[in-house]
């Protein structure tokens, strides 16, 4: 055999050795539809207090509505999923201890309506066909909105929670099916800056009252779906979740707790 028909079957080998294994794994391409129902609670705790103007222990809960979506690209052992949500028709009742232009008013009375939008972007590798580890980033957003009255002064209130930053996780399949199908388990621990922004427009004689604080938390997030197949590529998935945080301002004065539960269905479609 000549020198340049064995270089040429070298490089042929090579090229086989090299081009099996991408050949075998295969981009898969899963987007979902999310509905559910979700559980919030935001709770400050402390005084807060600007110039002439506070305002006492804050908190709305509530159950909301849940829609939403997400796409997963996979290729061999590495995935990038993406999610939105929209959970809204949020209502409470607010009742707060309030100082304006430094007169004591017993009764702001509210009638609050809130919803939030959240959205997270993952990158995963599977470790085994049971396990996986994932790092990514998240952002929500939750607005408030209110019209009542301070004492016998019509008042306007507005609060806007904003919080993002990175999280780390992993997700265990268990092997066995349960039920017909698969039961997975996930935990995450997120790393946050939130910024809870305040307005409360009232009626002269009083002043308005504004003001801004600035956090961060170390939060967790663990939940548990169960996954079932109706077709070859359509899937029914069902699961629950409970994400926490507490947040510190960073002046030390005011701590808020944000508590999430949510129960939800999704249907998968594998391309």
């Amino acid at each position: 055999m000549s020198q340049s028909k064995r270089q040429m079957g070298g490089v042929l080998l090579v090229t086989m050795l090299l081009s099996t294994p991408l050949a075998a794994a295969e981009l898969t391409v899963e987007p979902r539809l999310t509905a559910g129902v979700s559980y919030y609670d935001l709770d400050l705790d402390g005084e807060i207090v600007v110039g002439s103007d506070s305002v006492d222990d804050v908190e709305f809960s509530d159950w909301l509505y849940v829609v939403g979506g997400g796409l997963t690209f996979a290729y061999d052992r590495f995935f990038v999923d993406f999610y939105g949500q929209y959970s809204f028709d949020g209502e409470d009742e607010l009742d707060l201890d309030v100082v304006a232009g430094g007169v004591a008013v017993d009764d702001l009375a509210q009638d609050v309506e809130f919803d939030r939008i959240e959205t997270a972007l993952t990158l995963g590798y599977r470790v085994t066909d049971q396990f996986a580890a994932f790092v990514g980033f998240r952002y929500a957003d939750v607005n408030f909105d209110g019209t009542g009255s301070l004492g016998a002064v019509a008042a306007d209130f507005s609060t806007d929670f904003s919080q993002r930053g990175p999280f780390v996780g992993a997700s265990y399949v268990v092997p066995k099916p349960i039920l017909r199908g698969t039961f997975v388990a996930n935990a995450a621990v997120a790393y946050l800056d939130g910024k809870l922004e305040n307005e409360l427009d009232v009626s002269a004689p009083l002043n308005d009252v504004a003001f801004d604080i600035e956090g961060d938390a170390i939060g967790i997030n663990a939940g548990a779906s169960w996954v079932t197949s109706l077709t070859n590529q359509l899937k029914l998935a069902i699961g629950a979740d409970v994400s926490q945080y507490s947040f510190k301002d960073d002046d030390d004065e005011t701590d808020f707790d944000e508590l999430i539960t949510r129960l939800r269905t999704e249907l998968r479609y594998n391309f």
